[in-house]
């Protein structure tokens, strides 16, 4: 086998030497596609002989026991090598400088297969997940042909809903896990809190009407509350909690949503009256949201799960805690960039007077 250290030059005028220095695996062939000189990283990453005046494809095939005998020219749009845990990427290219061989380059891209592994199992899981939900609303699509009365003893369009609500809830789970992997602070921009909020009330004023619930939004005045992060979604998280709110309250009650400055943050409250969360009690807070997933077939708080993630990638926090009022109250904070200035205490009477009159309290 030819040596792997520094070599004279070759007849193209380039040193071997040079190609020893490279981190990447080169082998360079001559223009009938035999060895000229392989690097010592080729050799490692291959972990096969490479002599000079080795038909390089022949020798490539039966390393790796290929179907076919790929030649350089095979070679150019690239093609994936497995040894044991290692993936390799090897790909041709013209050697340069006016000669008429070729360079093949060998790379190891075993962190982004295995990270399209990842993904490829995370989308069969999906699937999987998906699988149930999507059955359960075909049969319920048929059943209202043959049979509207045993369609609706099963739950009828409200049960098709709650199903969709969940498929939908899965694949933006997906999609946030996806992003947030390559997610950087530089990718977040201010928005304003409380125009989103407008805007997602507007956008939930129908499946307020279809559940029979008053969806109330309280502004204190019409100051923008600037906060920074993706504005898509601080509006999920913030969609998933009041939605999750509406559906879980009995028609006829209300939904209300008002928002707040607290110590450099800025909170979104949303208050129902649907009984309080299952095992939550007076003066505790609840942070946790896992086990609310488990409550029912159709995943009853993933929605919240969600939105905790959300909020905690901004540097915030969702919490819940029963209200008083017959139900409970999610707090979704926000690091606000322009935090009220903190109210001075009235000096005189007629700094009090003053105070009264703006609505403050003295």
């Amino acid at each position: 086998m030819e040596p792997v250290h520094p070599m004279p030059e070759n007849d193209a005028g380039r040193p071997h030497g040079t190609l020893g220095g490279l981190p990447c695996g080169v082998v360079e062939l001559d223009a009938g596609g035999a060895v000229v000189h392989a690097n010592a990283r080729a050799l490692e990453m291959l972990k096969m002989d490479l002599p000079a005046g080795l038909d390089f494809s022949v020798g490539l095939s039966e390393r790796f026991e290929l179907d076919d005998v790929p030649r350089a020219r095979d070679l150019e749009t690239g093609r994936e090598l497995r040894i044991d845990e290692t993936t390799l990427w090897i790909q041709a290219g013209p050697s340069g400088a006016g000669a008429a061989g070729t360079l093949i380059a060998v790379t190891d891209v075993t962190p982004f297969a295995r990270a399209l592994d990842e993904r490829a199992m995370s989308l069969r899981f999906l699937l999987h997940d998906l699988r149930s939900p999507l059955n359960s609303i075909s049969a319920l699509t048929q059943l209202d042909a043959s049979d509207p009365e045993a369609f609706e003893r099963c739950g009828g369009m409200r049960q098709i809903t709650e199903l969709a609500h969940y498929v939908l809830s899965l694949g933006e789970q997906f999609i946030f896990t996806s992003v947030t992997e390559h997610l950087n602070r530089r990718d977040f921009k201010r928005l304003d809190l409380r125009a989103t909020l407008r805007q997602i009330i507007s956008q939930l004023e129908v499946t307020a009407v279809y559940c029979g619930v008053a969806l109330q939004l309280w502004l204190p005045d019409s100051s923008p509350i600037w906060v920074n992060g993706m504005r898509n979604f601080v509006a999920r998280a913030i969609q998933n909690v009041i939605d999750n709110a509406v559906r879980a309250s009995p028609r006829g009650e209300a939904v209300t949503v008002s928002l707040r400055h607290v110590e450099g943050f800025a909170e979104v409250l949303v208050n129902d009256r649907a009984g309080g969360l299952p095992g939550l009690l007076e003066g505790e807070r609840l942070t946790d949201f896992e086990k609310l997933g488990k409550k029912t077939a159709t995943g009853f708080g993933l929605g919240l799960k969600l939105a905790v993630q959300i909020v905690g990638m901004h540097g915030g926090a969702l919490y819940a805690e029963l209200n008083g009022q017959g139900g409970t109250m999610f707090v979704l904070r926000l690091p606000c960039l322009n935090p009220v200035a903190p109210v001075r205490a009235p000096t005189s009477l007629v700094d009090a007077d003053r105070a009264l009159r703006a609505g403050r309290p003295d």
